[in-house]
């Protein structure tokens, strides 16, 4: 502070000062003393006023004429142009003033990491939050669309949608059999899995590995493949692991907007079938398999190469008190149906 105050002692420059809003601006004599600055007349010499130049502070930042000001009111205004006034009253009210305690240097630092762990518990505590309301208000509709996109990027990663005209029709069938509600069962052929299997997806989405009918023994096992399907799409809403890959930003935009960016679905598909498959909820699988009639001996028996945990499924499953498929139902489909799916893929 000594230096900086020795360095400007005795300082003089020309500028424009007024005593207030309404005053005319003058012709002013600057200098420094000890301490304050002082304003005369030009003409006269006459001390106009003394300025703290530790009060003393700037009304325009950055611009020119510099104009300074006792208290930061404008009650009285000081135009300066000459770079050497201006920048000895920069430095010497930096060197005037009171040392900042030790919490004023600290504020910045702790605000900033305070701001870090709010950002950090809101990475931890919104999202799921967000990804269960956006789950409870997307409509059908948008989850159709979603499906669609699904099925247009494992088209474009070279799989190709299984079709013929009996083939779809016995699918129907069965899909009608299996499901309550309306669901849509799509075989791809080409899928780029080393596993092949079912995996549903927002839109009551099931899309199952064209391999599988090769390794299907029955109509039983493949309808019991679904109906596992089926029961973890119960448990777990499809559309939230599908909002957890996209992030907290597009599952925001889908649910202010209804919209989805450009190439949201891109690579999910593929990503979710190589995931590990979780296990099924047994009392509402076995429930889902009496009640559609099925045979859990001919389930268990048979289901094992359509899906990875169907061996735990069948040691899980109470097959001591199977009782045989209900007559009165019917065969899920007639040998022709069954030979018609099996050939889907064959157009």
């Amino acid at each position: 502070m000594t230096t900086a105050l020795k360095k400007y002692h005795k300082l003089e420059g020309m500028g424009l000062w007024s005593g207030g809003v309404e005053d005319q601006r003058r012709e002013v004599v600057v200098s420094f003393g000890d301490a304050t600055l002082v304003i005369m007349d030009s003409r006269s010499m006459h001390v106009l006023s003394h300025w703290s130049l530790a009060a003393i502070e700037r009304l325009n930042p950055g611009q020119r004429p510099a104009l300074f000001s006792p208290d930061g009111e404008a009650s009285e205004v000081l135009e300066l142009d000459e770079d050497l006034l201006i920048d000895a009253l920069k430095e010497l009210h930096a060197a005037l003033a009171p040392p900042r305690s030790l919490l004023d240097r600290l504020r910045l630092p702790i605000m900033a990491g305070l701001s870090l762990v709010v950002l950090g518990l809101g990475g931890v505590l919104l999202p799921p939050a967000l990804v269960d309301h956006t789950a409870s208000v997307v409509p059908m509709a948008k989850r159709a669309e979603i499906a669609d996109r699904v099925l247009a990027d494992l088209t474009q990663s070279g799989a190709t949608h299984c079709q013929s005209s009996l083939g779809t029709s016995a699918l129907g069938v069965l899909q009608r059999r299996l499901f309550d509600t309306p669901a849509r069962l799509v075989i791809m052929r080409g899928l780029p899995l080393e596993t092949p299997r079912i995996q549903h997806f927002p839109g009551q989405l099931f899309v199952m590995d064209a391999r599988l009918l090769d390794q299907a023994r029955s109509v039983e096992a493949l309808a019991g493949a679904f109906v596992i399907a089926g029961v973890r799409a119960a448990a777990d809403d499809p559309l939230r692991p599908f909002l957890r890959h996209v992030g907290v930003f597009t599952t925001f935009r889908l649910l202010t907007s209804g919209e989805l960016r450009r190439g949201a679905v891109r690579g999910y598909a593929l990503s979710l079938f190589n995931t590990q498959m979780a296990m099924p909820d047994m009392d509402a699988l076995q429930t889902r398999l009496d009640r559609l009639g099925l045979s859990l001996r001919a389930f268990t028996e048979n289901a094992v190469p359509l899906d990875p945990t169907a061996a735990q499924i069948a040691a899980s499953l109470h097959i001591d008190t199977d009782t045989p498929a209900d007559p009165a139902r019917g065969a899920l489909l007639n040998d022709g149906q069954w030979v018609s799916l099996l050939n889907i893929c064959d157009g």
